[in-house]
């Protein structure tokens, strides 16, 4: 799936919050690094959910990757990440069918990279 604006607002911003270390191995890899990257537990094909904060985290390449290949252990990342009602509440976001405001998301993540930024 081709990544857009949005997608690279979103991905700048993950990696921000995240001080440019990987949430799983804790290996600190720099906001600006292309190792760094903005893993989503559900797909970006799922746009309810593509550009939201708790679909997301920060991991090295080698935690992206393994991760997208264990399921169940991603799963179960995701799920302590975010607590039980969280997760719950996200799975729910991710089954539920609608059409984004790309506009309000894009103002939205350009005004939280300027706040973390400063």
């Amino acid at each position: 799936m081709k990544r857009d604006k949005t997608d690279a607002l979103f991905s700048r911003y993950i990696k921000l919050l995240s001080g440019g270390i990987c949430t799983r191995c804790k290996k600190y890899l720099g906001v600006k690094s292309r190792g760094l990257h903005c893993m989503h537990y559900h797909s970006r094909g799922k746009k309810s959910v593509r550009w939201d904060r708790e679909n997301a985290s920060a991991g090295c390449y080698g935690c992206h990757r393994y991760l997208d290949q264990h399921p169940l252990e991603k799963a179960e990342f995701f799920l302590n990440l975010l607590g039980q009602q969280r997760w719950e509440a996200l799975n729910k976001r991710a089954d539920t069918p609608g059409k984004p405001d790309i506009e309000a998301i894009e103002a939205d993540l350009k005004e939280k990279i300027k706040f973390l930024e400063a």
